[in-house]
């Protein structure tokens, strides 16, 4: 990216794509080269800073050329061009044509050598020459529109409110801080609120389906009743619905039942990821520092594709007049493709790097015993990574771009298809959407689980990625307990959030704005955006969670609680461990030891204070 950079910056002419060009290759404002043995190639063009299009409304295949300065009044004939070059000494016809045989020689045409009559005042977009009636045009349309469409009063709406939509988005914020405060203390509560929720709300439903098939059946079993064939099918559609609701049922209970005490270690790892975030509440603003560097890369990203896209070989498009286009090599063409993958894989390894910092910090945060001395491990995570774990991170996010690349191709070839009648053609295009869309999905959660083993264990990103597919199938059950309750606790968060903010906030405050006559609009983008903040913060403290559980499977098989080997799990999380009882009687009789000698000592200095 770095050569492709520095090639298009060097062979690139940013020039020609900021200032303009004209058709005979020359860029505005410039002392140019001779490209081409047209005597209108190669000219001193210093001044002429505007490109002036012969036929503004057919700009691509009309004459270019460039003028000191943009018409600002209507000119009808050629002696309006002649004059306003008296006035200006802007030469609004073709380079060749003397301005004095403007009247005598001068023709109004697309391709030259005088522009088409009558000329409209125009006025300078980013040094081109632009009518000024295209902004009235623009107006009368956005007016023509408000009475089709409600587009318009749906921007005007939002504008009108924009003050009380940014103070929103910021309450926003505010709430998703306080939300991620409540899940660590009201965690349990939650996580066990829902948990009867869905026993009750599967009984319920089974229930309500075999009352459903009892009373069909008897409304068949009446005398003198006439059955339908339609009344029979109905009555066969409930009994199979019923016992498809009752063997997920049994499962769901059964599930339920075996899986209690990994549901309860959720809410101890939601608890510690809260402690967590107490004791580094600023890696809730990874998010923030991520998408600054996004930003920064794409804006350098554009950059140097404008250079590109500048560094091309001159080609004649009209022998006959001489005129100059650009044309990309192909070795400009591959920098192209190149160029376009780069962004896909760079942006996809900031996102890695953000995710090996938040592991590196949370799996120090865990293995550190003393709480007191942890240090700041964001910043040491980060030491971490440059140091030694960028690699990991490059590699990991390139396995994402080998499954991403062929699934936007495929999406392309489904838009190009789409009218096509060969319907097995695109339903295999659609398949293979699906399963690479999963295949991605599969393997970002992959890489996450190897990332944070990466940053607990220091192995390369194989050896890690390899450890944590036998982890992860090792404590299965704890996995799907945790991704299932614990995601589905955490978008009630975001939820809760959006009614917050939106549902409540928005229609108080929007409701009564004088200037807004359309509520629902501006409470929907409120909505959006108190649902995306929910998401940055709560992603983070998904992540904690789920780094957490890597740790604490990690501080399983590798320690056992004996001397030597102690567990790094706080004394919550060591009931769900085998071997754990001995440690845990281990802390209780250090800590019955220890009350006995302070209280020793206290009685020890009672007695010296009184002698």
């Amino acid at each position: 990216m770095l050569i492709i950079a520095a090639f298009s910056i060097a062979s690139g002419a940013a020039s020609r794509l900021i200032n303009g060009y004209d058709s005979y290759g020359n860029t505005c404002d410039r002392t140019n080269k001779k490209l081409t043995e047209n005597p209108n190639s190669g000219l001193d063009l210093t001044g002429k800073k505007f490109v002036f299009f012969m036929d503004v409304l057919d700009p691509y295949s009309s004459l270019e050329i460039c003028v000191k300065k943009c018409p600002d009044r209507e000119l009808r004939t050629l002696q309006d061009l002649y004059d306003f070059y008296e006035e200006t000494g802007s030469q609004l016809c073709d380079y060749s044509l003397d301005p004095k045989d403007y009247v005598s020689q001068g023709v109004s045409s697309k391709i030259g050598n005088c522009p088409i009559l009558p000329l409209d005042p125009s006025t300078e977009v980013i040094y081109r020459c632009a009518p000024s009636n295209v902004l009235e045009f623009l107006v009368d349309m956005v007016k023509f529109l408000n009475n089709l469409d409600p587009l318009t009063r749906i921007l005007s709406e939002i504008y009108m409110c924009r003050y009380a939509i940014i103070g929103l988005c910021f309450l926003a914020v505010l709430v998703s801080f306080i939300i991620v405060l409540l899940i660590r203390y009201l965690a349990s509560i939650v996580v066990y609120i829902i948990n009867i929720i869905v026993v009750i709300t599967s009984l319920a439903g089974t229930g309500l389906l075999w009352w459903s098939y009892a009373s069909a059946t008897l409304n068949l079993d009446k005398p003198f009743n006439i059955t339908l064939i339609s009344e029979q099918e109905n009555v066969e559609t409930f009994l199979w619905y019923s016992i498809a609701a009752t063997v997920f049922t049994v499962i769901l209970l059964l599930l339920i039942f075996v899986m209690r005490k990994r549901v309860a270690l959720t809410v101890d790892l939601f608890y510690e990821a809260g402690r967590c975030m107490v004791h580094m509440p600023f890696l809730l603003l990874q998010p923030l520092w991520t998408f600054i560097v996004l930003v920064l890369f794409w804006m350098c990203w554009i950059v140097v594709f404008g250079f590109l896209a500048t560094a091309g070989e001159p080609y004649m498009v009209n022998e006959h007049e001489g005129w100059v286009r650009f044309n990309e090599t192909m070795v400009v063409r591959y920098m192209w493709w190149y160029h376009l993958i780069g962004v896909i894989w760079i942006s996809e390894f900031v996102l890695a790097c953000q995710q090996m910092t938040i592991a590196g910090a949370v799996a120090k945060f865990y293995f550190t015993r003393d709480k007191k001395k942890l240090g700041n491990p964001i910043l040491s995570s980060i030491g971490r990574l440059i140091a030694n774990h960028i690699g990991s991170c490059a590699l990991g996010s390139f396995i994402i771009v080998l499954v991403k690349i062929p699934r936007c191709i495929l999406m392309y070839i489904e838009r190009q298809i789409k009218d096509s009648k060969n319907i097995v053609a695109k339903i295999l295009v659609k398949c293979c959407i699906c399963c690479l869309c999963i295949l991605e999905k599969c393997l970002r959660y992959l890489n996450y689980n190897a990332y944070s083993l990466v940053a607990i264990n220091g192995t390369h990103f194989c050896k890690s990625a390899c450890d944590a597919v036998a982890t992860l199938l090792s404590n299965a059950l704890r996995v799907i307990a945790i991704n299932s309750v614990g995601t589905f606790v955490l978008f009630l968060g975001k939820l809760v959030v959006v009614a917050i903010v939106a549902g409540i906030g928005g229609v108080l405050v929007l409701k009564y704005h004088p200037n807004v006559h359309y509520v629902a609009v501006p409470v929907g983008v409120v909505a959006v955006f108190s649902y995306l903040t929910a998401h940055c913060f709560l992603s983070i403290y998904e992540m904690a969670v789920d780094t957490l559980l890597l740790c604490f499977c990690e501080d399983s098989r590798v320690n056992d609680g004996s001397p030597g080997k102690e567990y790094f799990m706080p004394k919550s999380l060591m009931v769900y461990v085998k071997n754990s009882s001995k440690q845990l009687n281990t802390l209780e009789g250090k800590k019955e030891k220890k009350k006995k000698g302070t209280a020793e000592e206290e009685r020890l200095k009672n007695e010296t204070s009184v002698v």
